[in-house]
């Protein structure tokens, strides 16, 4: 059976939707889970107009969490979270089908990146295989090669994407061509902090082939339909955040080389995952950072 908010699980537990009095219980449960939350990034996450979540509680605790983010045709699951001493009670699938049943209002396509065995428990749902995401991070060298990478003159000039109004659009527009969703709403929360790169000779009207967006706790995606391109906003990254970590398509085989030859190492892998029809216009050789892995 379909779980849905408002259910029992069990005896003892159910799934509702999240409440503002659940944010704290939640820093402390993603953060546990995956690092690096702060209060802010987790109630930016709750936040967001187009994302759902459901908590699943036990005696009046935060016993799970599930979130869905719905871009357009297509919506990500993601901070799927057990506590340990609910786990192998089906609690991760129940909290699952309740943020898919509330996507699929919205959405054609469920996507979400999965780690090991939270890949069979997705393949159960009926999510596909769509592809591997290698996660890389910086190693002893890449401060060096990052600096050498940035002083290189390769023709093109990094701006911040609110210098002038048409850049943020073009993002919107270069982010559905490599993705094939509609992120536009989430993405514009960024645009102050957000970094694109253009051909110098375009300085009179910019445009823009590539964007790196900031998040106010942390870094974000790095979109780019040029490999030369890519390469100024990943040094320009590095240098101002070089603990950044780089998820992205291993399809993406410029990003791939780029990464090594800036000697970033490749330490781990997500499997992207479907459940629906394949997204359209879905370009993985654009993409050289998702935007998180909760949201893809």
């Amino acid at each position: 059976m379909v779980q849905q908010a408002g259910t029992t699980v069990s005896g003892d537990i159910a799934i509702r939707p999240y409440g503002p009095t659940d944010l704290p219980a939640l820093v402390d449960l993603i953060g546990a889970a995956f690092g690096g939350e702060t209060p802010e990034s987790v109630r930016f996450a709750v936040s967001a107009g187009n994302t759902m979540t459901f908590i699943a509680e036990r005696d009046g605790s935060v016993a799970g969490v599930a979130m869905a983010i719905s871009f357009g045709v297509t919506a990500w699951i993601g901070n799927v979270v057990v506590v340990v001493d609910c786990r192998r009670r089906g609690l991760g699938t129940a909290l699952t089908e309740a943020a898919c049943a509330a996507a699929r209002e919205r959405a054609r396509t469920m996507l979400l990146l999965a780690l090991g065995d939270a890949q069979r428990i997705y393949a159960r749902l009926g999510f596909e295989s769509d592809g591997l995401y290698g996660t890389w991070r910086a190693t002893a060298t890449t401060p060096r090669l990052a600096e050498a990478g940035a002083a290189a003159d390769h023709g093109w000039t990094v701006l911040p994407a609110a210098d002038e109004p048409g850049l943020a659009a073009q993002v919107a527009a270069l982010d559905r061509r490599a993705t094939g969703e509609d992120r536009s709403p989430y993405l514009e929360l960024f645009v102050p902090s957000m970094r694109v790169v253009v051909r110098r000779d375009s300085a009179d009207s910019p445009a823009v082939v590539g964007y790196s967006a900031r998040m106010p706790w942390g870094t974000g995606a790095v979109v780019c339909d040029d490999p030369t391109g890519a390469r100024v906003l990943l040094c320009d990254l590095l240098r101002q955040a070089p603990d950044t970590r780089f998820e992205f398509p291993d399809a993406n085989e410029a990003g791939v080389r780029l990464a090594t030859e800036l000697g970033l190492e490749r330490f781990k892998e997500n499997l992207r995952m479907r459940l629906g029809p394949t997204v359209a216009g879905f370009q993985p050789r654009l993409i050289y950072k998702a935007l998180s892995p909760a949201v893809g």
